[in-house]
């Protein structure tokens, strides 16, 4: 079929390959399948899988790597790049990135077990910074624990183990040495 074509180049082979599948094998009697391919694929079941999305693929094309932050400002340097860390994660002294080797307009700051997104992260912005409008930073505060307003110096879950074996009845597995009044027969 081809044997007539003189200047035979690899676009001209792919556009006729991609006619004749279409029109010539796809729809003609296959012997070993005992119909043509296209109504096999059409009448057989679904094993296709939905494509990620663009986000998942940009994601998954990316190098994965661990930076020490800066404690000075806040930043970690990817490639000769400064990179500005949220001050939610400024208390981390190890963080795990994930960022396009060839494209560093934006990194991924993700959680080392899971692999999960955790932040966008960016260049430092360096004009922002020239002309002395600081972000400011909001306070670190403790993780939130409940008040105890019963007086108790006790934490609570060991006030609640305490008061879990007090409800079995059984008796102390031991006798405090202080708990028998002083004085040991000798």
């Amino acid at each position: 079929m081809l044997s007539g074509v003189d200047p035979l180049t690899l676009d001209f082979l792919n556009k006729v390959t991609q006619a004749w599948v279409e029109t010539e094998y796809n729809r003609n009697h296959h012997d070993e399948l005992n119909c043509p391919p296209l109504d096999r694929f059409l009448k057989g079941p679904d094993v296709s899988r939905p494509s990620p999305d663009t986000q998942q693929l940009c994601f998954a094309f990316t190098l994965c790597e661990s930076r020490a932050q800066r404690r000075s400002d806040g930043t970690i340097q990817i490639k000769g790049v400064r990179f500005e860390i949220p001050s939610r994660f400024r208390h981390f002294q190890r963080l795990h990135i994930r960022y396009r080797n060839w494209d560093l307009s934006k990194a991924w700051l993700v959680d080392s077990k899971t692999n999960k997104r955790l932040a966008d992260i960016y260049p430092l912005d360096k004009s922002g910074n020239f002309s002395g409008a600081r972000r400011t930073l909001t306070p670190l505060t403790p993780e939130q624990t409940p008040v105890d307003d019963s007086g108790d110096p006790h934490p609570p879950l060991l006030r609640k183990l305490l008061k879990e074996y007090a409800a079995t009845g059984l008796p102390p597995a031991y006798i405090a040495k202080d708990s028998t009044g002083g004085n040991h027969a000798q």
